[in-house]
């Protein structure tokens, strides 16, 4: 009898054991590949109303953080609630610049992911003329390439990949100056409303025209691609 109850156990223990090693014997899925965040933080320039409601210039910073993200299909890029905020025309503006300035380099950024954050608390950004040094900043970091130190630029990405004009410039280089910024890069295009300046003591102007020129100089490198992309653009004009 003794025997009957010790084979019963032994049965019933194997028959519970049988499903787990059947079950564990499956291959597990293969984990993705970790992907890790670049983060860095970007100097711009901008305007803004002094105590008179007189219009001055302000050097501010933001927080990029950058990863490529495998198996993403579109490009994300969001941004902070807080403690500062992005309007939605900035936003949008922002976006379109980084889409831009991807196109005419060559690249192809649906894997891209981006998050920006303005760590001044109570105040919101508004315009676009900021949109230049974050998309930029974005395709540095894309191609492991860093910013030079003391050197800031302001301008827009237009859809053909020039740098556009944005109004303010003369109160922005003061603005930089200021806060002993060496190098400014600004949009060779300029609004009627912007007169001319003096060039601060030892300070550097410099106008650009593309997305090439601006990189060139804010990162003393090449984007990849420049030599078929200044063709196709050198193509695109004639016709």
């Amino acid at each position: 009898m003794k025997q009957f109850i010790r084979i019963g156990l032994i049965f019933r223990v194997l028959a519970w054991a049988i499903p787990v090693v059947w079950f564990c014997s499956f291959p597990r899925p293969a984990e993705a590949a970790p992907s890790f965040w670049q983060q860095q933080t970007v100097t711009f320039l901008g305007t803004t109303l002094n105590q008179h409601h007189q219009p001055k210039g302000i050097v501010g910073k933001l927080e990029i953080a950058f990863r490529k993200q495998e198996g993403q299909e579109v490009l994300n890029v969001s941004f902070s609630s807080g403690p500062g905020k992005f309007s939605p025309f900035t936003q949008v503006a922002i976006q379109s610049g980084i889409v831009a300035a991807a196109r005419v380099a060559g690249l192809d950024p649906k894997t891209w992911d981006i998050f920006l954050k303005f760590p001044n608390p109570g105040v919101t950004i508004y315009g676009d003329s900021l949109t230049a040094m974050v998309s930029l900043v974005v395709l540095a970091m894309a191609n492991d390439n860093a910013i030079l130190l003391s050197r800031v630029m302001t301008g827009k990405v237009t859809r053909d990949g020039h740098i556009g004009a944005v109004g303010g410039i003369p109160l922005k280089i003061q603005a930089a100056y200021a806060e002993h910024i060496r190098r400014v890069i600004i949009p060779e295009e300029r609004l009627p409303e912007d007169n001319d300046w003096q060039t601060p003591f030892l300070m550097q102007i410099s106008p650009v025209n593309t997305v090439f020129q601006a990189y060139q100089i804010l990162t003393g490198a090449n984007l990849p691609n420049v030599e078929k992309a200044g063709v196709r653009m050198a193509k695109n004009e004639n016709e």
